[in-house]
């Protein structure tokens, strides 16, 4: 079996590790090659759409980029549900031809993020102020702040991820490719 390498749209270390972890558990040992690539949407997307906008542009630039099997984007966002905003991460798998989409778990943001967020701050920013944490998304995230480390952003890149892979299955692949 050859060596899988997958280029991922990002070089935060906590994606570089979630894609690691996800493409392993679900493929066995692949190789990350991660680059840095604009993701083409505003610095805290909000909205589904924009979202999973910004996970499909990393994911196709990465695949530009570097020779690989697989590239991943993976983007941070805001939904709004009735009254509430959560947090979310999108992933998208793109092999060239087609793209998958997978979605973390999302949490709810304090009402005081969201009237920030929604003047235009972005939300690291604000996590970081309210944490004392700097650099927060690139280490425990917003989430790992608020659950006092009982989950990670880590965790959440990987879920996304592997939502996202879920097609890609070989058990899969005639479910998801078939029209019935």
């Amino acid at each position: 079996m050859k060596n899988i390498v997958v280029a991922l749209g990002s070089t935060n270390p906590v994606k570089v590790k979630a894609t690691e972890e996800a493409f392993n558990k679900v493929f066995g040992i692949v190789k990350v090659v991660s680059v840095n690539v604009d993701s083409k949407v505003s610095p805290h997307p909000i909205g589904l759409e924009e979202t999973y906008r910004g996970a499909l542009n990393r994911a196709k630039e990465a695949y530009k980029i570097i020779k690989c099997d697989y590239s991943v984007g993976i983007e941070a966002g805001m939904i709004k549900v009735e009254d509430h905003y959560l947090d979310v991460h999108i992933a998208v798998v793109y092999d060239g031809s087609k793209e998958t989409v997978g979605l973390s778990q999302g949490f709810e943001y304090p009402k005081y993020v969201v009237k920030e967020i929604l003047k235009g701050k972005e939300g690291k920013e604000i996590a970081e102020e309210i944490s004392g944490i700097k650099d927060i998304g690139k280490t425990v995230g917003f989430i790992g702040y608020l659950t006092d480390n009982n989950i990670l952003r880590k965790d959440l890149c990987r879920e996304s991820v592997i939502m996202a892979l879920i097609p890609r299955l070989k058990k899969n692949e005639r479910l998801y490719n078939e029209n019935r």
